[in-house]
């Protein structure tokens, strides 16, 4: 996808659209503000010399294709981001992994703010990496020590366009907004492949579901950006919490969690299933006098009590149209009490691929 040395004639630039694809959207996005990452595969499926080196024990890919290649990526376009692949089955010493990422971090133009994932060879995912992938589509349900990502498509069953999809087969706005709401409670990030068509083209249904999902964001960004999960992370799998400080001063940036306390904290509650009798019941909120519920996107306060646990939230008054969103809502919660509790107490590593 780009005028490559290491890929004579077969690239971007020298056959197909004579254009720098990389470079193109590299200006673009970074006009729109954006940080700029690229995605890299450390081989390429039918590429002669990586077929001869699986059969012969050599390294002729690597030293003349890959390795020069991710040298290039970083010396020309200088990525915010280096997102690895394809590594599964070679060792990190066959893709020189530890030669690059040594230079990348300590040499390379980049070394102040690049970031990586985890992908750099057979056993190093979900054990060495800027943040950790762990698989495709990882959910953990739970909140993880290290930050983590949550790679999934919107297609369930391919990373690329397929021109024999169904709408059965693409995922719903809600399963996004809940992948969405489960990923952030659990400390992690969300990627969300795309696959375009032959022409570089988004097709209709694929645009549609980008739209809503932007809409919901945009809406609820306040419970997105910014946010850190919460002492809880989930009551019964249909509700998620995210969270803010009002001030953080004092707390560390690299925190993987917000503490609870009455005055500073603000809970975001993810509702991801419509409550029949009109009452939302918040179990791990604990009231205080002050406690005070705002159905977020909109300036409604909503009546609460307390429950057997925490809080009951009354949404009865409210019309489904005065909802910002089609199936989920959120709940900002104020001055809930004070609470000392350490979600990651007894973690253990060991256990991080489950």
């Amino acid at each position: 996808m780009w005028p490559s040395k290491a890929s004579w004639n077969w690239n971007s630039v020298d056959i197909g659209p004579h254009r720098d694809i990389v470079g193109e959207l590299k200006a673009g996005i970074e006009k729109k503000g954006i940080h700029f990452g690229v995605y890299f595969s450390l081989f390429e499926w039918f590429n002669p010399l990586f077929i001869n080196d699986g059969k012969e024990n050599r390294t002729d890919y690597v030293d003349q294709v890959s390795y020069p290649q991710l040298l290039e990526l970083v010396n020309n376009y200088k990525p915010d981001l280096i997102w690895s692949d394809g590594d599964w089955d070679k060792s990190d010493t066959y893709w020189r992994s530890k030669e690059f990422l040594a230079w990348l971090y300590n040499e390379s133009p980049i070394k102040d703010k690049i970031v990586v994932n985890d992908r750099w060879g057979n056993g190093v995912m979900g054990k060495h990496g800027g943040f950790l992938t762990y698989s495709d589509h990882y959910d953990p349900g739970r909140l993880l020590p290290r930050k983590w990502e949550n790679c999934m498509t919107l297609d369930k069953n391919s990373w690329g366009y397929r021109r024999d999809m169904i709408v059965a087969d693409i995922h719903t706005v809600k399963e996004l907004i809940e992948q969405l709401a489960r990923t952030i409670s659990c400390g992690g990030n969300l990627l969300l492949n795309v696959g375009p068509d032959d022409y570089g083209k988004i097709v209709p249904i694929f645009e549609e579901r980008l739209t809503d999902l932007g809409k919901f964001v945009n809406t609820h960004n306040e419970a997105i950006f910014g946010t850190k999960p919460w002492i809880f992370q989930t009551d019964f799998g249909d509700i998620w919490y995210t969270s803010r400080l009002r001030n953080s001063r004092g707390f560390s940036s690299k925190r993987i969690f917000n503490p609870q306390q009455v005055q500073n904290t603000v809970i975001y509650a993810w509702v991801l299933t419509w409550p029949e009798d009109g009452h939302v019941k918040l179990s791990s909120v604990k009231p205080t006098s002050k406690t005070q519920v705002t159905l977020l996107g909109t300036n409604i306060k909503l009546p609460i009590q307390r429950g057997a646990k925490g809080i009951v939230v009354d949404t009865s008054g409210v019309s489904w149209r005065q909802f910002p969103s089609l199936d989920v809502f959120v709940l900002k919660v104020e001055y809930a009490a004070t609470l000392s509790i350490n979600p990651l107490a007894g973690y253990n590593m060991t256990n991080s691929n489950d």
